[in-house]
């Protein structure tokens, strides 16, 4: 089931819940592709890519949101407080929007006309009323922006602990038992300890060096891993237990290309 109505801009807000929840799912389950398959298509991989820009519900809780919240707490361990932020249902619809209260526009009125009252009294009485009123129209949008600012400032924590809470979750390691070949691209590739943070710099691969590697996993916070955000699992000795980014790698194509895999799709997902 797919989601296509009711989104804003494409613009991703720091400390996003929503988001932040998205990427925690996409993450565990080893990336888009592999969340559409496990939940049964409740959700689609251009949908999945839609929130995670940002493009989610703001005005109501869909369907699609519903499900795929129903599926997670049945089927995903630690869902939805591993992630540091509310599940998904609590940080769509209404609850996307940072700001207060809204407050209505009011509408300023003259003081109806006294038969016995002189002009220029009836004048000073309506100019009073009127800056009565500006001054309530004023008092609420102040403590408007107040709510606002409390509740932005307080926004930003929650994306940082979701963040923090991914980082601290432990690297998948099993594939299916089967090694796959995959051919280093012209120019080498780096590894790495860790692919979410690249802590733990490895030695670097010789270009079109030819080694065994054991599953993928979906880690997409460095630009340069985009559009697929795979990387491989190493088993060749030298570089054992390390991490490649997949789109350094051949993945199939030929020397002198085209060059059109980023991914060898044939890898498992590790778990």
């Amino acid at each position: 089931m797919t989601d296509t109505a009711d989104v804003a801009g494409s613009t991703v807000v720091p400390g996003d819940a929503f988001v932040a929840q998205v990427n925690w799912l996409v993450a565990v389950t080893g990336g888009k592709e592999q969340l559409a398959q496990r939940s049964g298509g409740l959700v689609s991989v251009r949908t999945l890519d839609n929130w995670t820009a940002g493009n989610y519900p703001r005005t109501k809780v869909t369907g699609a949101v519903r499900e795929l919240d129903m599926w997670a707490r049945t089927q995903l361990p630690g869902y939805p407080t591993a992630a540091g932020v509310p599940s998904l249902i609590e940080s769509c619809g209404p609850a996307s929007r940072n700001g207060g209260p809204v407050v209505a526009d009011e509408v300023i009125r003259p003081v109806p006309d006294e038969p016995t009252a002189p002009p220029s009294r009836r004048w000073r009485r309506w100019a009073l009323m009127a800056a009565a009123q500006l001054s309530v129209i004023g008092a609420a949008v102040l403590v408007t922006l107040l709510v606002v600012d409390e509740e932005e400032s307080a926004a930003a924590p929650d994306g940082t602990a979701a963040a923090n809470e991914l980082v601290n979750l432990p690297l998948p390691s099993t594939g299916d038992g089967r090694l796959r070949q995959e051919e280093a691209g012209s120019i080498g590739a780096n590894t790495y300890a860790d692919p979410r943070t690249l802590e733990g710099g490895g030695p670097a691969i010789p270009p079109n060096t030819v080694l065994e590697v054991r599953c993928r996993y979906y880690a997409p916070s460095v630009p340069s891993v985009t559009p697929d955000g795979f990387w491989y699992l190493i088993e060749t000795a030298e570089w054992n237990g390390l991490w490649s980014p997949a789109n350094s790698f051949m993945n199939g194509d030929v020397p002198g290309g085209p060059y059109i895999h980023n991914t060898d799709f044939d890898v498992p997902v590790c778990e």
